[in-house]
């Protein structure tokens, strides 16, 4: 009789066990199944580590350093983030104002352009950088390179 009771009590705690594992199992399975189904990663979920690195990305690809008038709030509307994130960010990341850093980057896309071999004039290659007109650029380029888009032509054909 013992023995019968002892073997009962091991059925139930065995299954009892089994029950409470099953029900882990289910709710494991429901959380991981949800989880699938969340929504897309959008702006605001960047980090603020890697947002500075995300807004090179979009400024690059969407070429937005073309626009010669663009301000930061124009520039954060596109991004789809605050003013002020987008000005902390690249603060942070860069020890720049957001008008700088686009400065930095059309100047940027005009030595890429005086590099390659086309005939381009000045005047198309300040406007396809993004700057509002050839003093502007002139002045920048000069500024920021030691020399003038000329200068720093001729010296990378010669080194070509």
């Amino acid at each position: 009789m013992i023995f019968i009771v002892i073997v009962i009590l091991l059925i139930v705690a065995v299954l009892a066990s089994f029950g409470i594992s099953f029900y882990m199992f289910l709710k494991d399975h429901q959380r991981a199944k949800a989880a699938t189904f969340e929504r897309p990663l959008t702006v605001p979920d960047i980090p603020s580590y890697q947002l500075s690195s995300w807004i090179d990305d979009e400024i690059a690809a969407r070429k937005l350093y073309r626009k010669p008038d663009i301000s930061a709030a124009e520039l954060a509307a596109e991004l789809g983030i605050s003013e002020r994130r987008l000005k902390r960010a690249i603060n942070n990341a860069y020890n720049k104002t957001v008008s700088d850093y686009l400065d930095d980057r059309r100047i940027q896309a005009a030595c890429r352009l005086l590099r390659e071999p086309s005939e381009m004039t000045p005047d198309k290659i300040s406007h396809e950088s993004g700057f509002a007109s050839q003093a502007a650029f002139h002045a920048a380029f000069k500024s920021a390179m030691g020399q003038t888009p000329g200068q720093y032509r001729n010296m990378t054909r010669r080194q070509n």
